[in-house]
Formats: C-alpha cells, structure tokens, sequence
C-alpha cells in the first residue's frame, strides 16, 4: 500500500508547522474557512486533489510537486510502528492514557516510510514532550 496525496499533504503540513486553514488559504488564494474546508476535505478523501490543486499546495509547504505524488511512497504499516522488522503494538488502553500519542506514532510511521529525518526527529520530539507532561496523570490513573 502507498501513501496517498493526502496522506502526504497532511504529513508534510504539520512538518511545516500549518494547520488546514493557513495552508488552504495561502495555497488557492482563498479566506481561511475555505481554505480549511477544501483542506479537510483532502485530508480526509472526501476531494481527490487535481494536479492543479497539487501544484499550488507545493510550494506552501516548500516541496517539489514530485513530493506529493504517491509513486516515490514506501508502504505503511497501519497495524504499529515496525521496529527491526518487528512490529510494536500499543495496546488501545496505554494509548488513552496518553491523548494524541496514536496520532503521533502514525506520524513518525509516515516519517520514516518517507525517509525524512527532519520530520522523524520532530515526532519523536513531540512523542517525547507528551510523554513527560501526561506520565504523571497517567501513572496516577493507573494506580487508582
């Protein structure tokens, strides 16, 4: 399985450090709400981006179009984080004591299906942030 356009866009994105709103209105030349709408909508499959489409978000997010194409995309691994050829997976209950710990793990997957070092370390960054901020409270949750 290859990563989508969409898959792409999304990653490359929050890379940037935009969020929907800022990259659809600086990519088509629209107001903030519709640029997040036409975003999203992306994100989420609903649009299928046209080369057209492609082309302006590019440069927004400091990539060659190439970038955002899905022939160059390794496969995914939706079922965890492959790790020495072996998979982690986190149990649904570790990842609830930790909100947005899933999103960033599926983040650092795509980064390393990429390639991208940058975005890699960013991830295990953020990873590493939540982490400190929600052990406390997670370790109390599970002690009660």
């Amino acid at each position: 399985m290859k990563f989508t356009p969409a898959e792409i866009i999304q990653v490359l994105r929050r890379r940037a450090g935009l969020n929907q709103s800022e990259l659809g209105a600086k990519a088509f030349a629209v107001s903030v709400e519709a640029g997040r709408t036409r975003i999203k909508n992306i994100e989420l499959g609903k649009q299928v981006p046209t080369y057209e489409d492609l082309r302006k978000i590019a440069p927004v997010l400091g990539v060659d179009i190439a970038a955002l194409l899905s022939e160059g995309a390794g496969p995914t691994n939706p079922a965890g984080v492959s790790a020495n050829g072996q998979e982690l997976l986190l149990d649904s209950k570790v990842a609830d004591l930790f909100p947005g710990l899933g999103e960033y793990l599926g983040i650092l997957n795509k980064a390393v299906m990429l390639d991208d070092g940058e975005l890699v370390a960013h991830s295990c960054r953020r990873i590493i942030d939540l982490l400190r901020s929600e052990t406390t409270a997670a370790v109390r949750a599970v002690n009660q």
